[in-house]
């Protein structure tokens, strides 16, 4: 079988085009490029959209606090000292159980993921630049 194969393909005598090679290399430039730029707008777009859903998120956890008391139970922090050395326990406790975790953990997602797409966005810039030095 083997043998068969191989004089199938020295009959072939398959001769390459001459620029084929260089358009290859043009072909994985060009579908590099468009890789590059549908992540650029992928990134752009995930970006603007967690900075638009930083607004109300941060609406969310202003307005959370404000319910909360934790304001209350902060300001008993800088009152009277002498209260605070006796019950310091249950006012950490109550400090933090009136903190609006679900509201700190949005916002604070929305800012990474912010900051994580402006980041994979300058990556694609630098990296777009570099390609754009190839005439293609």
């Amino acid at each position: 079988m083997e043998q068969k194969l191989t004089k199938v393909f020295q009959k072939a005598n398959y001769q390459s085009d001459a620029n084929l090679s260089q358009d290859i290399w043009y072909f994985l430039l060009k579908r590099e490029k468009r890789i590059a730029k549908l992540k650029l707008t992928a990134f752009s777009f995930i970006g603007v959209l967690s900075l638009v859903g930083f607004i109300p998120a941060f609406k969310m956890l202003a307005t959370d606090f404000a319910r909360s008391g934790f304001y209350e139970y902060f300001s008993l922090l800088f009152s009277s000292n002498g209260a605070l050395a006796s019950s310091w326990r249950e006012l950490a406790y109550s400090l933090a159980e009136s903190l609006p975790t679900i509201s700190i953990i949005l916002s604070l997602s929305v800012v990474f993921v912010f900051f994580l797409s402006v980041r994979h966005i300058l990556k694609q810039i630098i990296k777009g630049q570099l390609s754009l030095s190839f005439n293609v």
